[in-house]
């Protein structure tokens, strides 16, 4: 045999080794997008843990780089694990990550939780390739335990704290996705010159929709015009109406006839004997939203003047109950509609003060069906 083919036996044959050596749940391991250190993974089978370590600059906008260790899968998709950083860090936004991937290209439209090295934890989303990533903050900081659920196009956040059970942060988010796809594990430094490390334990991965009937969830959130979704309250069950306070301090919700009052920070809900005082908004007509090809409703006026209102497909006649919609504003600067939000809502999605006395965050309901 000559050294030529002797070469590529030997390379056949250690990339036949590789296929058939996967590391832990995971099949394989890559840099995504560009990274000027590469990346790697250590798996530790007595342990079961995965020691990543990452480089790149950013997983956010329209493009990402970091380091992924994945396995191929389809349909409805589950992944939790124990999350630690090694070391302080340079970065405080340096990200370890649950992700679900349509595929390797830098700019692929995925869904991933991200643990900041700082205690940020979100749920992310590109939607689109090419499109700019958005994200849902939970109002957990450093969770111990994260999840992330994929349930058709939706994606959701678990996380649990210190001595918790896992349980649902709030929200979800939208990504269409066709089989097959990828799902795993991955750090991203978020300094394109230095290499961060974080450890995933505990890790389990499972697939297939679940038993049992979807259980529906109400979430409150707030989003700053120039900013990202937040979910300050969730609770199984449905709530509506959300109204701003006239100290900007707090939101109440109806539940079942009652009134609660949320921290417009986030924290646990207090029931109410009588209304709370709440910032008025100031009510437009329909003949006030845009003809533009969707079905526009509930328009809302903040105390500057600007309106923010619902939108969804025109096909959907009738009742808008747990539809997709959008929620969008008018602004003063170009008059044209800007989307703040995609989710599921309906008419309990706004309410008549959904507007901070301020003129500059939105508080809604979405609603999530999970199983």
């Amino acid at each position: 045999m000559t050294k030529y083919f002797r070469l590529l036996f030997c390379i056949a044959f250690a990339v036949g080794v590789r296929a058939q050596s996967p590391i832990g749940l995971f099949e394989d391991h890559a840099d995504v997008g560009t990274v000027l250190h590469p990346g790697s993974v250590a798996y530790d089978p007595a342990a079961r843990t995965y020691t990543v370590a990452g480089s790149g600059e950013n997983m956010w906008f329209a493009t990402d780089a970091f380091q992924f260790v994945w396995k191929k899968v389809s349909g409805d998709v589950t992944l939790t694990a124990d999350i630690s950083f090694i070391g302080a860090g340079v970065e405080g936004h340096r990200k370890a990550v649950l992700m679900i991937r349509q595929n390797l290209d830098a700019d692929s439209p995925y869904a991933d939780v991200a643990r900041h090295g700082e205690g940020l934890t979100s749920l992310q989303a590109r939607d689109e390739k090419g499109a700019n990533t958005s994200e849902i903050q939970s109002n957990t900081k450093s969770p111990r335990r994260v999840r992330i659920a994929k349930r058709g196009d939706y994606f959701y956040l678990w996380v649990a704290g210190p001595g918790e059970d896992v349980h649902f942060s709030g929200g979800s988010l939208r990504v269409a996705m066709h089989d097959p796809f990828y799902v795993g594990i991955g750090v991203c430094s978020h300094n394109k010159d230095v290499v961060e490390k974080a450890v995933f334990s505990n890790v389990e991965l499972t697939t297939g929709k679940p038993a049992g009937q979807p259980k529906l969830y109400s979430t409150l959130e707030v989003v700053p015009l120039s900013g990202d979704r937040r979910a300050i309250y969730v609770t199984p069950g449905r709530i509506t109406s959300p109204a701003w306070t006239s100290d900007g301090t707090a939101i109440t919700v109806e539940r079942e006839g009652h009134l609660l009052r949320v921290p417009a920070a986030g924290g646990e809900a207090q029931l109410l004997d009588t209304p709370a005082p709440a910032q008025k908004g100031v009510m437009f007509s329909i003949a006030a939203l845009p003809d533009d090809g969707y079905r526009n409703f509930n328009p809302q006026g903040a105390p500057d003047g600007q309106i923010a209102f619902l939108s969804c497909e025109k096909e959907i006649a009738g009742p808008v109950d747990d539809k997709d919609m959008m929620l969008r504003v008018i602004s003063r600067t170009d008059g044209k509609p800007h989307v703040v939000a995609k989710f599921i809502g309906g008419p309990g999605t706004l309410g008549q003060s959904s507007w901070s006395p301020d003129s500059r965050r939105l508080a809604f309901i979405s609603y999530q069906w999970i199983q």
